[in-house]
């Protein structure tokens, strides 16, 4: 692709006549167009361009409109406001930032094709890899207009044609076009050449599309992240805007990209343009309304559709961003800038935006609501409160922002938040990096709009700039009218980048300067990695917890768009590794719950403070590391926590620890990154020889409850069996627990458990399947710390059951007389051992529904001590592989009571509420009830008869 640059001093720019129709014809490939029929039959075709181009959703506001003033004065400066509360009106962007942007690539309408011919730059003109470029438009970037033509081209066609020689050959000469493709002819030594767009190149042998890597990523680790986006612009922007739609639309996402490159972020941010698309009949677009709530749902519900579902798709996005000159609403006042949904990035529903376009300050409001689909909130936000301190309203995400701070335009807060939405996996499909993406021209936009043009944008067609050398470059004022008075009104955003504020000056971060200086600006570089700071304080104090270390990306700090730091950014290793005093046999889980314990009791009404413990069953492997807990006595459990505190173990069955809300692995030692396990004998890196396998089986019992054994305290690796007859449900023979106390631990005075459940007791956790499961089984995985009697239950006359049961013991110490008569048997126990196969079972996928019926399954293999598989374990003691979850019940429509007749007489009308209510009757947002099962008669008519 031939690079976009500043004609050199031996090119002039000639006007050429347009070329026909089928000659401005754009590669099908690259800009497709919505046929319409007209009422003739004819069907318009698109032609190439000369520019181608909060849970809660979280409003942004304006502040006045503008604030009229007499022409000449200079009326009180106010910021634009922002509601604190979640999902209260706000506003988005700020003044006091400058607006630098690149210019739109006009080389898109054939741009990656193949050239017959080689052309080149010719020498002594700028390097188009110099300064900082940023990928804008994607690789494969789609111009689409929905119900109607595409406007017609631009004048501007210096920028489309030049013409000169090639490599300053003065017997050469070249014409070249760079609109709809790069076209032309040019002659050298005596040859004729011509340039056209070729076929597309076939793809690598394995790729298809876009090259993609792989997903897996590494905690902590600063990795590139390319936010794929779709545009989409109404009826109303397509009136206002005319032919230079596209161009502004790239000009508005340019500026915002640049925002996303700012170090500040501490992350390395990428927007890249892949669709545009373009409304001409509003039948063909979303629903659009003042009620700018309304409006992102039905955009968002639309946008779906036009989403492939494949990210590895050339059209496929990640965000779409809606565009439009409505006036945008909240609940109370019409000063709504923008909408958005909060962390959504990867949500292919909700990943959405709508902005209201108010000017060339749009860009900022753009800024403001990805940050909120990035999940940032407000600096002023209560989460916020301990990570900005004083410093949270002159950035980006600031509720009230009279200010930019260019050189930090996000607050810590909005970095943190980013950062730990990204290192928590929500934004997986920002990996994939474009396949052959554009680079922009780093053109400013005050250099494309004038003062005029930019009041144009903000206040209408008629407004033009209200010179006030005063605020030159500071901030734009513009005229209006008020009361039949000419007046000068601003919403207090600087000049443009790059607007002319006298002669060799232009506006930068609302300052004039010399063009000479643009060298401290343009020129990027990129950042380095600093040292390792110290390690920090541990997360436990006994147990084995976690510390970091964290680097920075400010050796050097990048600068201009240079590239942010790649790699490992935070270090973790284990700290105070040694074992807790005994705290009555709780585990670090069951503190964390019991702390708790005086949660809000309204979801059970009143009574007695409700005892919280840890809930393991039925949750999915993603969420080990919430702190899930269930109360006592009820069906209910919550997460109380969205993150356990570093170090506590993921699960009862293993050694792997959480470590920010993630499950990492570690060592029975403690150790994060070991790979020592327990032996069966609960011995941490042992060989299994300091302990004896005991085993036995029951084959009949009287019916009531009845003892099948007592497992002494510091057994290990208890696992008791029961399959039922012919792999019933239910065969009237059910597992029992009884502590030394005569107390029940499991299915006590007849009532049973049916569902898997983890029962925690003196510390020792031991897992049930339920009694319902063809494979009734209990299972240990840890010593046990007080004995426990094994019983079954057997009811009425049915078969009798079929119990096996094994568990490990110490082996007792034997006098030293003793050691060599007893070491072939204890050899010949260990070979026994060894040789056995068993079934291995990995943990439970996710359920099949998140309510109501659903399954979960799991791998089941026979495997030999070695961990090779094997084919003789006992088919008859086989584990399920398959169970039901998803016991909760699914939220319901909840109608309310019909209100009164409207009127007593005659055709009336009466109406219902609708709510979406959850099981334990709390009311929830009505996206989590089933759309399918929505009532629909919420509007009747009464009193039909007529008044007499």
């Amino acid at each position: 692709m031939l690079p976009l640059l500043p004609p050199p001093q031996d090119f002039r720019t000639v006007h050429l006549p347009l070329p026909s129709p089928a000659g401005r014809e754009t590669d099908p490939q690259r800009i497709q167009a919505l046929p319409r029929e007209d009422p003739a039959g004819r069907s318009a075709r698109s032609r190439a361009q000369k520019h181608p181009g909060e849970e809660e959703a979280q409003p942004a506001r304006r502040g006045c409109r503008g604030d009229p003033g007499r022409a000449g004065a200079v009326p009180p400066r106010r910021g634009r406001r922002e509601g604190g509360a979640a999902g209260a009106p706000r506003r988005a962007g700020g003044g006091g930032a400058g607006l630098g942007a690149a210019r739109p690539d006009p080389i898109k309408g054939g741009g990656g094709a193949p050239l017959l011919a080689s052309a080149w730059r010719p020498s002594g003109a700028p390097d188009a890899g110099a300064g900082a470029r940023q990928q804008l438009p994607g690789p494969d970037f789609t111009l689409q207009y929905l119900g109607g033509p595409p406007p017609p081209p631009d004048d501007d066609l210096s920028r489309c044609f030049y013409s000169g020689t090639v490599n300053r050959d003065p017997s050469s000469a070249a014409a070249l076009s760079l609109c709809a493709g790069l076209r032309g002819a040019f002659s050298l030594r005596g040859a004729q050449y011509l340039i056209q767009p070729g076929p597309e190149p076939a793809e690598p042998a394995g790729t298809v599309g876009r090259q993609t890597k792989s997903r897996r990523k590494k905690r902590f680790v600063s990795s590139p992240r390319y936010v794929e986006t779709m545009l989409v612009a109404d009826q109303s922007m397509a009136e206002f805007h005319g032919s230079g739609l596209k161009h502004y639309l790239l000009t508005l996402l340019s500026v915002a990209a640049k925002l996303y490159k700012h170090p500040s972020i501490r992350n390395s941010i990428s927007l890249v343009v892949v669709k545009i698309m373009v409304i001409y009949e509003e039948r063909k677009g979303p629903d659009i309304s003042s009620n700018a709530a309304l409006t992102l749902r039905n955009f968002c519900s639309w946008q779906k559709q036009h989403n492939p579902p494949s990210d590895r798709h050339a059209e496929h996005y990640d965000t779409a961003i809606l565009f439009t000159r409505q006036d945008l609403c909240g609940a109370k006042t019409c000063d709504t800038l923008g909408m958005a949904d909060v962390g959504t990035v990867c949500d292919l529903n909700r990943s959405c935006s709508i902005i209201e376009d108010d000017g060339l300050q749009a860009a900022f409001t753009t800024a403001h609501e990805l940050g909120h689909v990035f999940n940032m909130p407000h600096d002023d936000a209560k989460q916020c409160a301990g990570i900005n301190g004083m410093s949270r309203d002159f950035h980006m995400m600031a509720s009230m922002l009279s200010n930019l701070d260019r050189s930090q335009p996000w607050s810590p807060c909005s970095a943190y938040m980013i950062t730990t939405f990204l290192d928590n996996g929500h934004g997986e499909c920002l990996l994939d990096k474009p396949h052959r993406p554009i680079q922009l021209p780093s053109d400013l936009p005050g250099t494309l709009y004038d003062a005029n043009r930019q009041c144009q944008f903000t206040f209408g067609d008629e407004s033009k700039h209200c010179p006030d050398a005063a605020s030159t470059c500071t901030t734009l004022w513009c005229t209006g009218t008020s009361g039949g008075l000419l007046v000068c009104q601003t919403k207090h955003f600087p000049w443009a980048d790059g607007t002319s504020c006298g002669e060799g000056k232009w506006c930068m971060n609302g300052k004039c300067v010399n063009k000479t200086e643009k060298k401290h600006y343009d020129v990027s570089m990129h950042g380095g990695w600093g040292s390792w700071g110290l390690w920090g304080e541990c997360s436990r104090s006994c147990g084995g917890g976690v510390q970091y270390s964290f680097r920075e990306c400010d050796n050097p700090i990048p600068r201009n768009g240079g590239k942010y730091c790649e790699g490992k950014r935070v270090q973790y290793r284990s700290c105070n590794i040694e074992d807790c005093p005994d705290n009555n046999g709780k585990t670090f889980r069951e503190e964390q719950c019991e702390k708790h314990n005086e949660f809000s009791k309204s979801p059970f009404g009143s009574g007695p403070a409700v005892e919280w413990t840890p809930k393991f069953a039925g949750v999915s492997p993603k969420d080990r590391c919430k702190l899930v807990c269930r109360a006592k006595g009820t069906g209910y459990f919550f997460v109380l926590q969205p993150k356990v505190v570093d170090g506590t173990p993921c699960s009862p069955d293993s050694t792997s620890v959480c470590v920010q809300g993630q499950c990492v692995k570690a060592g029975c030692d403690r150790t994060i990154g070991s790979n020592k396990k327990f032996d069966k004998c609960g011995i941490c890196g042992g060989n299994g020889s300091t302990c004896k396998k005991v085993s036995g089986t029951l084959i009949r019992a009287k019916p009531g409850y009845h003892d099948v054994v007592t497992i002494p305290a510091g057994a290990t690796n208890i696992e008791v069996k029961q399959r039922n007859h012919r792999g019933a449900r239910h065969d009237g023979s059910f597992l029992a627990i009884k502590a030394a106390d005569g107390t029940y631990v499991l299915n006590g005075d007849y009532t049973l458990s049916t569902l898997e459940q983890d029962i925690t007791y003196k510390g020792s956790v031991l897992r049930y399947s339920g009694s319902s499961a063809a494979l009734e089984r209990i299972r240990s995985f840890s010593p046990l710390k007080e004995p426990l009697t094994i019983q079954v239950l057997t009811v009425g006359d049915l078969p009798q059951p079929k119990i096996k049961f094994t568990y490990f013991v110490k082996k007792p110490v034997q006098p030293a007389t003793d050691k060599a008569a007893s070491r072939k048997k204890e050899s010949f126990n260990a070979i026994r051992e060894i040789i056995s196969s068993e079934w291995v079972i990995e943990e439970w996928g996710e359920c099949s529904k998140s309510c109501g019926s659903g399954w979960q399954r799991r791998a089941v293999e026979c495997r030999d001590p070695r961990g090779r598989p094997a084919a003789d374990c006992a088919r008859e003691l086989r584990p399920s592989n398959l169970r039901p979850c998803a016991d909760v019940p699914c939220p319901q429509w909840q109608l309310g009571d019909w209100s009164p007749c409207s009127k007593t007489c005659g055709k009336g009308f009466k109406k219902r509420l609708l709510k979406c209510v959850s099981s334990d009757g709390s009311v929830l947002p009505q996206e989590s009830c089933e759309p399918s099962k929505k009532p629909k008669h919420l509007i009747d008519f009464c009193n039909t008869t007529d008044c007499s």
